[in-house]
């Protein structure tokens, strides 16, 4: 199972979107159980935030380039605008944690 698939999963068993994405890669960053979900700047989606702190964590970098991926397929950033145009928590959260795995390479 990739993060994607693991991420997906986790939400759906009820964490929420940020606990979810840094939960699935636990494997790779050391996270243990449920952390504290990131503090949302400016109204941020927390899978992104969450995404962004994997790779901080990782000493990956490459943070601003997945917040533009992340944009350029969902279409927003802000829990908010995502939420107002139907997208999906799961979507987001899967999406957070595939950008993760792309820029880790």
């Amino acid at each position: 199972m990739n993060h994607e698939e693991q991420a997906r999963g986790i939400h759906r068993s009820g964490l929420n979107c940020s606990n979810s994405v840094d939960r699935a890669f636990a494997d790779i960053n050391g996270s243990a159980g449920n952390p504290p979900a990131p503090r949302s700047i400016a109204g941020k989606c927390g899978a992104l935030l969450a995404a962004q702190k994997v790779l901080r964590d990782l000493g990956a970098g490459h943070e601003a380039d997945l917040e533009e991926a992340f944009k350029s397929e969902l279409g927003y950033v802000t829990c908010f605008d995502l939420k107002r145009n139907r997208r999906n928590c799961n979507d987001c959260v899967g999406v957070a944690a595939r950008l993760v795995d792309e820029y880790l390479g």
